[in-house]
């Protein structure tokens, strides 16, 4: 049966397959490494002075940068110690 096939009877799933690869690609993998690098650029350019929110939700200002670690005061006289990687974004404006 299978020796009946031909490349015209396979072409049809065969173009379905790479479309859906294609497809993939387009609106999963490109996205996701997009995020990733804009995240990476974000915890590379921290600066004294920044205000951001981190993963947990936790509002403060950047107080010191490290390689790995960053300083953020959350309250007067409250400085938390986190890692880069646990800041999400930049807070936009004040009532954000």
């Amino acid at each position: 049966m299978l020796g009946d096939l031909t490349w015209r009877d396979l072409l049809p799933a065969l173009i379905f397959m790479v479309a859906m690869l294609v497809l993939f690609w387009i609106f999963i993998l490109r996205p996701a490494k997009q995020r990733q690098d804009d995240h990476q650029k974000l915890i590379y350019s921290l600066e004294n002075g920044d205000k951001v929110i981190t993963a947990g939700g936790i509002y403060g200002t950047v107080v010191r940068v490290y390689e790995k670690t960053v300083h953020l005061k959350v309250a007067e006289d409250v400085v938390m110690v986190m890692d880069r990687r646990a800041v999400r974004r930049r807070q936009v404006g004040e009532g954000e």
